[in-house]
């Protein structure tokens, strides 16, 4: 065995690509949506649970999966090798996984995670007894700036510390400790002036940049993928504050068969799926949106973009109908009039269908509620699903 002194460390991270089993030890429960200074505000999540984030793992090439724009789920494995400088054999390694589960919030500039760490194993020199797990969360990278407590950074604020850091909820952060309670729950604030623009728009990256220490004090800071939120202050939105996880496809749904809007679902699958065969004619016609295309962008400041969209729609309606209004009918277009891909973009890459009024005034008054669900704020892409 080789004097401590000549002793180095490696680290490797690895995604967990494919689902697995949970530990029979392993909670089951519903993870949490409190922390301090954090509250739920009434919004139904639709939240990840651990055994969920096992059984679907990341996505491909992604170091996480993001449910949705309120949940992201990560799965890894840690595996800290201690070598000889000597010959560079082994002489210790400390290993586990580790889940993250991530947790946006409507009605204010907030986020939590609350962090697991799984299957610690040590071997070799590295006993649990004496090997530290400083449960450091980072600013942007590796060696930016530690997100204490109380202390703000780039507009954000850790407010519950972290295990390692004195005055935390747990300040031992030996493995011996992590192995008898594997959890950890961090809040996090953001300030308001940091964003830009009408909307506040803040995009803040976070790093788990744990800290590993030997019995020695010589320490490797654990590197992990980045985490991506964006914060925003859009007050025309249901909850005029929020934060979302940004690497997820928005999509909004409408089902042929719901006979609330059976007809815009139809038209809309007909302008994605057979263009030619919607108005105005136009060979060669393609319509943005669907799943499999580009996507749609919204709009809400530019008012003029808007009603131009409506008018160059309604205008097509009036030429293949000019009196549908009068038997009950309205204009209904796609890509919708709130949308950067509107009627008044030129190619005329648009449908317009005079559709029953009812009908075509319900899936206006979901989409306006989707955009809220889901915080599609000014610029923001996304796509429409047709079953």
């Amino acid at each position: 065995m080789p004097a401590d002194d000549d002793v180095y460390y490696e680290f490797t991270y690895t995604p967990i690509e494919e689902g697995v089993s949970l530990p029979e030890s392993s909670s089951r429960e519903k993870i949490k949506r409190e922390a301090p200074g954090l509250g739920a505000g009434g919004f139904e999540y639709d939240d990840v649970t651990y055994e969920e984030c096992a059984k679907h793992g990341n996505s491909g090439t992604k170091a996480h999966w993001v449910k949705n724009h309120f949940a992201f789920c990560r799965r890894g494995g840690g595996q800290i090798v201690g070598r000889s400088r000597k010959d560079n054999t082994p002489v210790g390694t400390l290993t586990y996984i580790e889940t993250i589960l991530g947790h946006g919030y409507q009605g204010q500039r907030s986020v939590s995670f609350d962090q697991r760490f799984d299957s610690l194993k040590t071997t070799g020199s590295l006993n649990h007894g004496d090997t530290f797990l400083v449960n450091q969360w980072r600013v942007g990278n590796k060696d930016g700036a530690i997100l204490h407590k109380n202390q703000r950074h780039s507009g954000v604020m850790q407010l519950t510390g972290f295990r390692g850091e004195k005055g935390s909820k747990n300040e031992d952060p030996s493995i011996k400790s992590w192995k008898a309670d594997k959890d950890e729950h961090l809040g996090f604030e953001e300030d308001e002036g940091a964003g830009t623009g009408k909307d506040k728009v803040h995009g803040f990256d976070f790093v788990p940049a744990t800290l590993f220490i030997d019995k020695n004090s010589k320490n490797i800071v654990l590197d992990e993928p980045r985490i991506t939120m964006r914060f925003d202050s859009a007050s025309y939105l249901s909850y005029k504050k929020g934060s979302i996880f940004t690497d997820v496809r928005a999509s909004i749904t409408y089902d042929r068969k719901d006979p609330e809007v059976n007809e815009t679902a139809t038209h809309i699958y007909d302008a994605q799926n057979d263009p030619n065969s919607t108005y105005p004619k136009k060979p060669g016609k393609q319509i943005p949106g669907a799943t499999t295309a580009s996507p749609l962008h919204r709009i809400f400041y530019d008012k003029v973009k808007r009603k131009d969209n409506r008018d160059r729609a309604i205008l097509e309606c009036k030429k293949v109908d000019p009196d549908y209004a009068s038997k009950g009918k309205d204009c209904d277009e796609y890509p919708f009039s709130s949308t950067r891909e509107g009627a008044s973009m030129p190619g005329d890459n648009f449908s317009a269908r005079a559709l029953n009024s009812g009908d075509n005034q319900k899936a206006g008054t979901r989409l306006g509620v989707w955009y809220g669900n889901d915080r599609i704020i000014d610029g923001d892409p996304f796509y429409v699903k047709i079953k």
